[in-house]
């Protein structure tokens, strides 16, 4: 394994970015809202457009090179059904789903998500599963005999499931009831993650669900019973929300026994129903939801617990069980998408998704030179199924990566966790990470937002709150890039139609 020296931040002739654009950029995104990012990545979606060529073309090209190399596979599988709120999804959920409108809706999306899953079987059926994550929506709005036929679809595609991988089930309090508990730890889930996303019964209204604290504590017992690892989101910056009340929340979920907290910003974005000015005028102020991360944090140390993300902590081992517990692979083998072997980097950990909304991410981190790109299913059910009925892959738009862009997704996930490897940066693109956009390290060490050891570049203190602003700052020239491609993409072919 080569190692380097500490890196003195120096400017680099070659940055991409000015210190007068750095430095104005903070200063004016600081003063905003952070949006948080934690299923995110780069390029967002917003980006992407219909894939230039078949699905089966970039599927073949990629088994071609899965027979070849090594890589390891995390299989999410995606629902689309959500409990009706008032307001829409929950108030503040920008991911997509369809109101649930009962258990035939279910079963024909059932059905259609099995054939999904025997058309993929030519292109994945020889893959290395690593993790498996059942997302939506809810899945746990599915019936208790659901979950082992789930479960079969699975089993089918990869001949089998490793006895020693991490099955993740997501859902929400109210629908976890021993019965369905039960079913899901026969089906052979080992993990469930709720999104409670708030412990007080007054506040929760605010979502429009029918949510108790109770039910919080009903569900987390019964994980307990079973043997099931549990996580649960949490946010802050909630109407009306004191930092009492916040506090309050973390001890409830502390003194139940979770093995994992996710604890976030409320996103105030898009159409949301709290990004309206009625709801708006409720948040606390940006400099308070500022407090509540630092006091989190110190809570959550105080108590045992070790902080992995910007978002996630997690209980520190005390037994075997909670080194079972605390492994949370899905989410981390994306934060870090190469696995390694005593400083040699070894393989590619890539994400294949089937179903509803599902995202499949194919990005070579070992060799960035070769063919990447990302896709998502639609996000319509209607679309979804109109495509499955025409035995087509429900495929809506992706986004091709060209190897800057394999570079700028690496960061997004490193920068997840607070820290950027330089010795993996350099093996993996063949540039010292501080000659890389310089000009923002400049900026953030004499913020005091920065820290360099003999290995990694840590981001400390309010550098750690607003990575979101800075993963975005790191990936600005290129996103400036892609919209201007695109616009004069449009230009083009309106210039093609007026001479048609």
């Amino acid at each position: 394994m080569r190692t380097i020296e500490p890196p003195q931040i120096e400017a680099s002739a070659e940055a991409d970015f000015t210190a007068t654009e750095v430095s104005e950029f903070i200063n004016r995104e600081s003063e905003r809202r952070q949006s948080n990012k934690v299923l995110h990545g780069h390029p967002s979606p917003m980006y992407w457009k219909p894939l230039p060529e078949p699905v089966e073309t970039l599927l073949e090209k990629r088994a071609d090179y899965a027979r070849d190399n090594d890589f390891a596979v995390n299989l999410y599988v995606g629902t689309p059904f959500c409990l009706k709120t008032k307001p829409a999804r929950c108030g503040f959920c920008l991911f997509p789903s369809e109101d649930y409108r009962g258990n035939s809706g279910v079963e024909s999306y059932l059905a259609l998500l099995e054939q999904e899953f025997e058309m993929y079987k030519p292109y994945y059926g020889q893959d290395k599963l690593s993790s498996i994550y059942f997302g939506g929506g809810t899945p746990n709005l599915y019936r208790p005999e659901h979950y082992g036929r789930l479960m079969g679809f699975v089993d089918k595609l990869y001949g089998g499931v490793p006895d020693d991988i991490e099955i993740s089930l997501e859902g929400i309090p109210q629908l976890f009831n021993e019965d369905k508990i039960r079913a899901i730890k026969e089906a052979g889930f080992n993990r469930v993650s709720m999104g409670v996303q708030q412990l007080n019964d007054n506040l929760i209204k605010y979502s429009g669900r029918k949510q108790t604290r109770q039910q919080v504590y009903n569900a987390l017992e019964n994980c307990h019973k079973y043997d099931l690892a549990s996580s649960i989101d949490l946010i802050y910056g909630w109407p009306e929300q004191t930092m009492d009340d916040m506090l309050e929340d973390l001890r409830i979920a502390v003194d139940a026994g979770v093995h994992h907290l996710t604890h976030y910003e409320l996103n105030v974005a898009g159409r949301s129903d709290f990004a309206s000015k009625a709801k708006r005028d409720l948040l606390p102020t940006i400099q308070t939801n500022k407090e509540m991360y630092r006091r989190a944090k110190d809570y959550l140390q105080s108590q045992g617990f070790e902080q992995v993300t910007v978002y996630d902590w997690k209980r520190t081992p005390a037994s075997e069980a909670n080194q079972r517990a605390d492994r949370y692979d899905y989410e981390h083998n994306m934060h870090d998408f190469v696995d390694h072997d005593h400083g040699d980097i070894k393989r590619t950990q890539q994400v294949c998704g089937i179903g509803f909304a599902a995202v499949n991410f194919h990005v070579n981190g070992v060799d960035p030179q070769t063919d990447s790109w990302i896709y998502m299913n639609h996000t319509s059910l209607a679309r979804y199924t109109e495509k499955m009925e025409q035995k087509q892959f429900p495929v809506d738009r992706g986004f091709h990566y060209n190897p800057h862009d394999v570079k700028l997704a690496w960061l997004f996930q490193s920068m997840q966790t607070m820290k950027i490897d330089f010795v993996d940066y350099r093996q993996i693109f063949n540039e010292n990470l501080l000659d890389s956009y310089s000009s923002i390290w400049m900026e953030i060490d004499k913020r005091g937002w920065i820290k360099t050891t003999d290995r990694e570049l840590q981001f400390v203190d309010d550098g750690q709150y607003y990575i979101p602003m800075l993963q975005s700052l790191v990936a600005s020239k290129r996103l400036e890039q892609i919209r201007s491609e695109r616009k004069q993409t449009l230009q083009n072919i309106e210039v093609v139609t007026e001479v048609g």
